[in-house]
């Protein structure tokens, strides 16, 4: 597999091209971007690798205190809450508008409207086949795969029509695409950074440490915000699927999926530091 909602989501190569787009800059503005701020290459064939020519592609709280000396002062300092809200807001509009291109882009590729058929009336098997290939190929424009994927284990998120029931034989399956998902396709090797991680005081509208406000681009910004919602799914995964079948009262209906959700944690406490239980 390569690394890397059709609802709303909650081909530039990697050079210099991709960071013309307008910067974000005073009053935090947009304006919708024209072409696909998102492509994969032979150099950059995972999500969490694209942009890592951009100075600021990496950045953290932790990095920017590391790598300068600053004041205990300004080390305490956070994003105030009010400030991630407003770049999340910001970064969704992006991330809508991402989505909007790519499936104007694609609609008429051969083969997407089988798949898509397939992941919606297909066998159970084919089904979730089909999801795992969506992801694979498209894991940034078309996480909407992803989710489908957490509610057949019965993780729910809002607006969803899914309760938290769901079959057992079904939950078995859908964890064990999703565990080869997180591990071959979907999470670096290193831990998810959500938005709140991120220096986004630097960007807002006042001086930090004495130096002038910097820009980010949308790209940049998409590439966080897709870190962070991924960040959040994963973390669903792990607490509504894992802890609470790994914590139900032992049964002899249940000692199959919990042997299961046993070897799903194992292989990821082993291949993906992220994971924490």
């Amino acid at each position: 597999m390569r690394g890397r909602n059709e609802n709303k989501p909650h081909h530039f190569p990697d050079s210099a091209k991709a960071d013309t787009e307008v910067a974000l800059n005073k009053g935090v503005k947009y304006r919708p971007h024209k072409a696909l701020l998102i492509h994969f290459t032979e150099e950059t064939p995972t999500w969490y690798e694209c942009g890592r020519n951009s100075s600021n592609r990496y950045d953290t709280i932790f990095s920017l205190h590391r790598a300068s000396p600053i004041s205990m002062k300004e080390k305490m300092r956070t994003n105030p809450h009010h400030l991630v809200l407003k770049y999340r807001k910001l970064a969704d509009a992006i991330y809508e508008q991402e989505v909007t291109l790519f499936r104007s882009s694609t609609r008429n590729e051969n083969g997407n409207q089988w798949v898509e058929d397939t992941m919606k009336k297909g066998t159970l098997k084919d089904r979730i086949a089909a999801m795992s290939v969506v992801l694979s190929s498209h894991p940034v424009h078309k996480i909407y795969a992803l989710d489908i994927l957490l509610n057949l284990v019965g993780v729910s998120f809002e607006g969803s029509n899914n309760s938290n029931y769901t079959n057992q034989r079904v939950a078995q399956m859908a964890s064990e695409a999703l565990t080869d998902l997180f591990i071959n396709t979907l999470l670096p090797q290193r831990k998810l950074v959500g938005l709140e991680a991120r220096p986004l005081f630097l960007y807002d509208d006042f001086q930090y440490n004495g130096q002038v406000k910097k820009q980010i681009s949308p790209r940049i910004l998409l590439l966080w915000r897709y870190e962070d919602i991924l960040k959040s799914k994963y973390t669903s995964f792990l607490t509504h699927y894992l802890s609470t079948t790994l914590s139900q009262n032992s049964t002899s209906s249940l000692d199959l999926t919990k042997s299961i959700a046993l070897k799903t944690a194992s292989s990821l406490l082993k291949k993906i530091p992220e994971v924490s239980i």
